[in-house]
């Protein structure tokens, strides 16, 4: 049997080709589940939609009356809402001393601003339970130059899903966050391109290895299975094979 068969799945930022919803997305799928897929763009949405069986929905993060929608046509469509995984984001990168509010504005818009209006949603459709999943990053544990805004609203939103948990541990609902190291996906492709950025990575990355879309999929997976992770709840989950123990590379 299908691990997440009959449950139903919303996941937010799923539009790219190769991201992190989207393969969430696929592996969810693949596990039985109903997906939902969000994202602000609509049509990037309907072939992954198409290919999974599931429902695209238009939702830009930033309005809280489209996250309510969201999960309101989850509902509506499925009979409710069992998992909820909030990949969207922003790179905002530059240095501390060049920063200017509104560069800094956007970023805490959707990763801070966002996230906790979509916990808010997600728990209220969670009727039964469930399980609420964040993706932040390996900047969010160990510091690196130029990362601040982003690193400060992915640590922010990881110290929040303690708070949640403790809110709603009550309504039997558990969050969950992935701090993922450098993964090779649509926004950091030009990353894979610079022998000597891998090179600083795999120099301090233990397990020897760059991470990969299909380890963020099935430490989704792991988190959504309550089965598996029940008993695991306001946990930041390491996903960078060792290397949150030492320091980012300086290039």
């Amino acid at each position: 049997m299908a691990t997440l068969a009959g449950k139903t799945a919303v996941i937010l930022g799923a539009s790219g080709s190769a991201n992190f919803g989207t393969a969430i997305a696929r592996r969810f799928a693949a596990e039985g589940a109903h997906v939902v897929i969000a994202a602000r763009r609509l049509d990037p949405l309907q072939a992954l939609a198409q290919e999974l069986g599931g429902t695209a929905v238009a939702c830009d993060v930033t309005r809280d009356g489209d996250i309510e929608q969201l999960f309101k046509v989850a509902t509506q469509t499925y009979g409710g809402v069992d998992i909820a995984v909030f990949s969207a984001g922003m790179h905002a990168a530059g240095m501390i001393a060049e920063l200017e509010a509104d560069a800094i504005r956007p970023t805490l818009e959707v990763s801070v601003v966002g996230a906790l209006l979509f916990f808010r949603h997600a728990a209220a459709a969670m009727q039964g339970g469930g399980s609420v999943i964040t993706i932040s990053s390996l900047t969010a544990r160990i510091p690196g130059p130029g990362l601040g805004v982003y690193s400060a609203a992915r640590a922010g939103i990881d110290y929040a899903i303690k708070v949640a948990a403790i809110e709603y541990g009550d309504a039997g609902v558990r969050f969950n966050s992935i701090a993922a190291g450098l993964i090779q996906t649509d926004m950091t492709d030009a990353f894979f391109t610079m022998d000597s950025v891998l090179a600083g990575h795999l120099d301090a990355t233990p397990c020897g290895r760059m991470g990969t879309l299909d380890d963020m999929a099935e430490a989704a997976l792991f988190l959504a299975d309550g089965q598996r992770s029940g008993f695991i709840n306001g946990q930041v989950l390491d996903l960078a094979g060792g290397q949150q123990n030492g320091h980012l590379p300086r290039f």
